[in-house]
């Protein structure tokens, strides 16, 4: 016998299956370094199961522990944030299989594994990764199955292996339906610790400032920056500017949102819900509201994107003062929110206030003095700042380049756009012309967001980070605050169709996404089955993640009412329904066992099979006869069925009188169905 303690062949394999899965499902965000590790440590744990490497000594144990904290430091220097902690704790997750030797530590790499998987879902909530998770946690519970099987020496080499696995999913069903319950009618509450991410670990996006060549590195990307579901028609192509930060800082180089205080009021936001402030009688807005709700991805920013002049409908969401949106909290995982938009509008018709004025004209001294010459001599010429508006985009609709892979630029980066360069991608162009305006005069700055998306046939919109794009607003006397495009001007098909029709055959375009299904859209097949995958993350992500939204109503429609006392009702009715389906279910099994079986195990009911075949055959088994006696005599009087009726008889001998192993029991009926006596 296999002492208790000990790990035997099957648990090991398992255990190790599971160690691999949740190592890969973690590869995408802990260091290489560890990968080699965890592969190292599945080695030595393998050689030790055989008997050629001896388990790890303390001083060794004590090295590699230094290693992998002097690893950590080096790699993310302070460890605060959730990276950080993610790698310690694989880090420790693979020490701890090195070390193991006995049963009870196996069982806390086990419970460790549980835990690790599950932490992948703070990163990624998408239906792929959770079906990854949901994959480990099979593996992870075939593991805890196999290792507590307890088999003999003797059974361990003939035990099938899917055994445990079979186990396990059959654990995992049974759990369903009150996972199922649990999911609908408990309240979604937040976590109960707030875990800092690593800012250069967030996900591609926008960040809150523009310098030449930020937006040209999201159009290499094909994520999914956000989709859209609206209650009506989708607006046209061109109407589509997801506004997002105003930028209004300029160092010469270097675009950034201004601070709060150079506003002359003091309340910045208007939250959801609450009184509106005296600054949003500046937007007149017109005709009636479009609706509409954005499912955003994560991007560790408190920002979100909106059609202009939107009105928040959500708690947590506040209208800024400077007309778009922002959250309470930095976006850590995927977020709905719902919004109203007037895209017929005016905002601040009549005048600025001095503070806005002054930071809307705002120049730094000493930079691209050709580009201030210039925008100083046009504004002596035309006193009509509409039409000196209209001279600058025909500027860029003469020799300007549309590319996504623009030269770089020096310190006078608008001169050398302007005059030398003249390539340029979205933020070279919204940059040069909104420097223009504030040269001239004109009060101007720029805004970073979103153009366009991709009309998904389910009737919503999808917006990559390829559709990261910036413009300008300039604000005209009588008109207010207006959107000017310059892009526009240079590369029309950009705003009334999308990136890649307006930049053609140009090198880079989805570069950073190279196994995207968006590069092969053009094959039908392949798009068909983009399409449908896309579609069934946008259902998972409205009706699992953003469930919490409608819980309420669903749960009223069901009750009648929202109370404690019905849902611990629903929750002891539904439970109990399925606890007794299961009872029922192995009290059916258990009877049937007792009406057919009532005195006898599998095995002999086989040799009872055989006794009924030999009846038929004109040879019953006599009262009392032993089944050795029995063979004998058969054999004695049918000497063509001597050599299989001695041999099942002996099967039958050793499995019962012996040690043979049960899956022996399948050899014997085999051969028992296959005799024709």
């Amino acid at each position: 016998m296999i002492p208790p303690w000990q790990i035997h062949r099957n648990a090991l394999i398992w255990l190790l299956a599971a160690f691999t899965a949740v190592i890969v499902l973690h590869a995408s965000h802990i260091p290489q370094w560890i990968l080699v590790a965890a592969v190292l440590s599945m080695v030595w744990r393998i050689q030790r199961y055989r008997g050629a490497w001896s388990p790890p000594s303390s001083i060794v144990k004590f090295g590699l522990l230094i290693l992998c904290i002097a690893g950590l430091l080096l790699e993310y220097g302070k460890p605060v944030g959730l990276e950080p902690m993610i790698a310690l704790l694989v880090s420790a997750y693979t020490l701890k299989l090195l070390e193991m030797e006995h049963r009870r530590e196996a069982l806390l790499v086990i419970y460790l594994a549980f835990f690790i998987a599950a932490t992948q879902a703070l990163f990624d909530q998408s239906i792929g990764h959770t079906s990854f998770i949901l994959g480990c946690f099979v593996l992870i519970t075939a593991a805890l199955v196999a290792l507590n099987q307890g088999v003999t020496e003797g059974e361990e080499s003939h035990t099938q292996p899917f055994r445990p696995l079979k186990s396990a999913i059959f654990l995992l069903l049974q759990a369903i339906p009150l996972m199922l319950l649990l999911f609908i009618v408990m309240p979604r509450i937040g976590s109960l610790w707030s875990v800092p991410i690593q800012s250069h670990s967030a996900k591609t996006g926008m960040s809150d400032s523009m310098s030449p060549g930020n937006f040209s590195r999201l159009g290499r990307s094909a994520e999914v920056a956000f989709r859209v579901d609206f209650e009506g028609e989708i607006p046209r192509q061109h109407q589509l500017y997801w506004r997002g930060l105003i930028l209004s800082d300029f160092d010469g180089r270097t675009w950034s949102s201004a601070d709060p205080l150079k506003y002359d009021e003091t309340h910045l936001t208007q939250w959801f819900g609450k009184k509106k402030h005296q600054w949003d009688t500046l937007i007149e807005r017109r005709g009636e509201p479009m609706d509409y709700r954005v499912v955003l991805e994560a991007t560790q920013q408190p920002w979100l994107f909106s059609l202009p002049t939107p009105v928040p409908k959500n708690p947590g969401v506040a209208l800024t003062r400077d007309f778009r949106l922002l959250s309470s909290k930095p976006i850590v995982r995927k977020t709905q929110y719902d919004v109203s938009s007037w895209l017929d509008y005016t905002i601040a018709r009549e005048d600025l206030s001095p503070k806005e004025r002054s930071l809307s004209l705002q120049l730094p001294s000493g930079y691209n003095p050709k580009s201030v010459q210039l925008a100083q001599k046009w504004s002596r010429e035309i006193s009509d700042d509409l039409l000196l508006v209209q001279k600058v985009l025909g500027l860029y609709n003469q020799e300007f380049i549309y590319t996504l892979q623009p030269p770089l630029l020096g310190t006078h980066s608008v001169d050398e756009f302007l005059f030398e360069t003249k390539k340029g991608f979205c933020e070279h162009f919204s940059s040069s012309f909104t420097f223009l305006m504030r040269a001239a005069g004109i009060p101007a700055r720029v805004v970073a967001g979103y153009q366009g998306g991709e009309r998904h046939p389910d009737n919503y919109l999808v917006v990559r980070q390829y559709d990261a794009h910036a413009w300008a607003e300039v604000w005209i006397k009588g008109k207010g605050w207006i959107r000017v495009d310059p892009t526009a001007a240079v590369a029309p098909e950009r705003i009334e169709f999308d990136l890649e029709s307006a930049l053609g055959d140009q090198a880079g375009y989805l570069a950073d996404s190279p196994l995207s299904l968006v590069q092969f859209r053009h094959i039908s097949w392949l798009n068909k089955i983009r399409l449908r995958l896309d579609s069934l993350n946008y259902q998972w992500a409205k009706w699992v993640l953003g469930y919490d939204k409608e819980q309420e109503n669903v749960l009223q429609k069901w009750l009648g009412e929202y109370s404690p006392l019905r849902i611990a009702l629903l929750l002891l009715a539904v439970g109990g329904g399925v606890l007794a389906v299961i009872v029922l279910w192995h009290l059916r099994t258990l009877w049937y066992s007792k009406l057919w079986h009532p005195d006898h195990d599998e095995l002999d009911r086989i040799f009872l099979k055989l006794c009924k075949k030999l009846e038929k055959a004109g040879i019953p088994r006599r009262s009392g006869e032993g089944p050795r006696d029995y063979a004998n005599r058969v054999a004695e009087q049918r000497p063509e069925l001597a050599r299989i009726i001695k041999g099942i008889n002996s099967v039958y001998e050793h499995m019962r009188y012996g040690n043979e192993g049960q899956e022996r029991v399948k050899v014997m009926d085999k051969a028992v169905k296959q005799l024709n006596p």
